[in-house]
């Protein structure tokens, strides 16, 4: 099911994975500064391999129940001019209309919630599944991805999520053709220390 929904709200479904990693203190956080650690993609083609972050983001809500992770949420907008690829050229072009258009969706909001455990990780740390709720570029789709808790004190977490760009119209559609196009599925990874 695809929805389309005003201004203001695009990104990549990185920013949820980061999103939910934030949510670790039970609270709502209006203006919460952004949380250390790392939201990054990686977008392929047949020549390059690009890999990009996010360097502002911020949590607007988080509420993290420490007797109960099941029942935690948190809600990430991401800053998509902040995009780096460390080329500025590209940096540039991924904000134009051809991908984020950040004119006119300048930001991009996760709800990362419905955390399910599934075991442990093959360092013995506690994992879950999570669904991300991704309103970028004016779609709003749910994505899963994987979470893990890799410190408690202080709490650390590492996630993963893949965004398939096509579903959120950004871009064009990868074409065999054209060896530069870039691969539809874009892989998120998040790091966060609170």
């Amino acid at each position: 099911m695809m929805r389309r929904f005003g201004r203001g709200t695009a990104t990549l479904v990185m920013l949820v994975a980061g999103a939910w990693a934030a949510a670790t203190l039970a609270e709502t956080a209006p203006e919460a500064e952004a949380p250390p650690g790392t939201i990054e993609f990686v977008g392929k083609n047949t020549f390059a391999t690009a890999n990009g972050t996010f360097h502002a983001w911020r949590i607007v809500e988080r509420a993290i129940d420490p007797a109960d992770p099941t029942k935690s949420h948190a809600i990430v907008e991401i800053d998509l001019a902040s995009v780096d690829t460390g080329i500025n050229r590209r940096d540039d072009h991924l904000r134009d209309p051809d991908f984020f258009e950040i004119d006119t969706w300048p930001t991009a909001r996760v709800r990362a919630y419905d955390l399910s455990p599934i075991g442990e990780d093959e360092a013995g740390r506690p994992r879950f599944t999570a669904r991300f709720d991704v309103d970028l570029h004016g779609v709003e789709r749910t994505v899963d991805g994987e979470v893990v808790l890799v410190e408690a004190s202080p709490p650390t977490f590492e996630g993963s999520l893949v965004i398939d760009r096509m579903q959120f119209a950004v871009g064009a559609p990868p074409s065999r053709w054209n060896p530069m196009s870039i691969d539809a599925e874009i892989p998120v990874r998040f790091r966060v220390a609170f």
